[in-house]
């Protein structure tokens, strides 16, 4: 058997890449209060952005080229708090620079570049873990080991219903003016939280079909190697009043649905720090790594694939007169 990796330094300085308001408040907000990193400040692609959220946390600021190759000179970690497809890139250049990275969600939003970030990280060897919110919390994570364990002694889940409704048109919602969820709705925003519960309990998505719905709503339909077939209601743009999110699973096992969780979003994101600095220290890969944030774009990306089909439904006869 190979042999483990040596044990390295866990990475202790840290950097955000992003201004917005996740960045500010549960980025930063993490590894501000963390009390086993340092908290270096934010890069941004606006310089009066970065400077104005690294004065938040009496933090520095870097933003452009130049800034971001200074940057990633002096710190041994970023977090990515940016629109998927600006964060493949500069996940890639943190890793060529032997920097580790905690992504966002979704690591991004086609294969190929997807694919890109996991090369890279693999080539320079550096630790990376994919934020996905409700797999950081204990309510969350207790309740999936509870259901591995039901499906061990009574058999695997046979089917699941997943709705992820956001509102993000609501007064005061912080990301309303988020232009990539608006161009990419709610497959790409809501789904992939949907998927790290259905992932985590279902073996692999084999295939899948999908209708849109009113606004940015997609309904799709996963079929699961074994047999099992999943359901995902996703939108970013429910009424008010209308927006939430709740998962049931049933089998032999019986029916169960997801609990909410208590935790800050802020805390969650304190965890998967330890975890990245676990992941660089032993050279053991996590298990929510960029990999798994590739193999939950791929799932995403047949959705938006079969959504463009001209064919993609099949009529239903009306009754006849």
């Amino acid at each position: 058997m190979p042999s483990a990796p040596p044990p390295r330094p866990a990475p202790t300085r840290f950097a955000v890449l992003g201004t917005g308001h996740w960045a500010r408040t549960t980025h930063a907000r993490a590894l501000a209060d963390h009390p086993d990193v340092e908290f270096a400040g934010f890069w941004g692609r606006d310089a009066g952005h970065a400077a104005a959220a690294a004065a938040e946390f009496g933090a520095g600021s870097w933003s452009g080229d130049e800034g971001l190759a200074d940057l990633l000179a002096q710190v041994d970690a970023v977090t990515l708090a940016l629109p998927p497809d600006v964060q493949a890139d500069l996940a890639v250049r943190a890793s060529d620079a032997g920097v580790h990275v905690l992504l966002d969600k979704p690591v991004a939003t086609d294969l190929a570049t997807a694919d890109r970030v996991v090369q890279a990280l693999q080539r320079n060897r550096t630790a990376s873990v994919e934020f996905l919110t409700y797999l950081f919390m204990p309510e969350i994570t207790t309740w999936l080991e509870e259901m591995a364990a039901l499906a061990a002694e009574h058999g695997p889940w046979e089917g699941g219903v997943f709705r992820w409704a956001g509102s993000i048109d609501a007064p005061g919602n912080p990301y309303g003016q988020s232009r990539w969820r608006r161009e990419r709705g709610g497959l790409w925003d809501t789904g992939p939280h949907a998927l790290s519960i259905v992932r985590s309990l279902f073996d692999d998505v084999v295939a899948v079909a999908a209708a849109r719905g009113p606004r940015d709503a997609v309904g799709a339909t996963l079929q699961h190697r074994g047999g099992a077939a999943t359901t995902l209601s996703l939108t970013l743009t429910a009424p008010e009043g209308a927006g939430g999110s709740f998962a049931t699973v049933w089998g032999p096992g019986g029916r169960h649905d997801l609990p909410r969780f208590h935790d800050t979003a802020a805390e969650g994101f304190a965890r998967a720090v330890d975890r990245l600095r676990t992941a660089a220290a032993t050279g053991v890969p996590d298990a929510l790594d960029a990999r798994n944030g590739r193999d939950a774009v791929a799932v995403l990306a047949a959705v938006e694939a079969h959504l463009q089909r001209p064919d993609g439904t099949t009529p239903v006869r009306p009754p006849q007169s």
